[in-house]
């Protein structure tokens, strides 16, 4: 079977640092959130470069028994994206029309609603040691193969020497997405900064 493009494009990386071994007990006593994880659900501001929507956007986040969403509105007009995640569904009205993934996501083709819904529900998911399924040194950094918060992909978290997740690696599908803890969000033809109000 051929290899999707983020998967390999992880293996490849993978090549250069050696494979993910069992967690160690220390790693994961200090494995943190991402320090912005603590600022979902909330109002956001979301600047972004996408195929399918492009501008800085006013963002609200909110998040239930087993599903989340989020609304973007621009600084005139009505809202322009519309997204609900469930515990099978990823759905989204957008301008260009509405979009719609069940589970297992291995398949969803890529979208902007993907996009978030991955980054999203990351910064949603706690990290308990359970998640936790490898670690390995790479350059001199840990990082962690953790179970992926939507159930399906890939997900690789990169660790501060403070033990804080400081970018998650995602691969879903042919989806290859990095989230850093700036808020910057790069891969798969999107370019996005988060910013939550008290970011200064």
């Amino acid at each position: 079977m051929r290899a999707s493009r983020p998967t390999l494009c992880l293996c490849l990386l993978g090549a250069a640092c050696q494979g993910f071994a069992p967690p160690t007990a220390e790693v994961l006593q200090r494995v943190r959130p991402m320090p912005c994880a603590a600022r979902v659900p909330a109002r956001f501001e979301l600047e972004l470069e996408s195929p399918a929507l492009t501008g800085v956007f006013d963002g609200v986040s909110a998040v239930g028994p087993q599903r989340f969403a989020l609304q973007l509105f621009p600084d005139v007009g009505g809202k322009v994206f519309d997204l609900v995640v469930t515990a099978d569904r990823i759905a989204a009205t957008t301008p260009a029309g509405d979009y719609v993934a069940t589970a297992p996501l291995d398949g969803a083709p890529p979208h902007l609603a993907l996009v978030l819904a991955a980054v999203f529900a990351e910064l949603l998911a706690p990290v308990p040691p359970a998640r936790v399924l490898g670690e390995r040194q790479c350059d001199g950094v840990v990082q962690l193969r953790l179970a992926p918060a939507l159930g399906s992909g890939e997900v690789v978290a990169e660790l501060a020497a403070d033990g804080t997740i400081a970018a998650y690696r995602i691969a879903l599908g042919r989806l290859a997405v990095t989230l850093r803890a700036d808020g910057t969000v790069t891969g798969s033809g999107c370019r996005a900064a988060l910013r939550w109000p008290d970011d200064g």
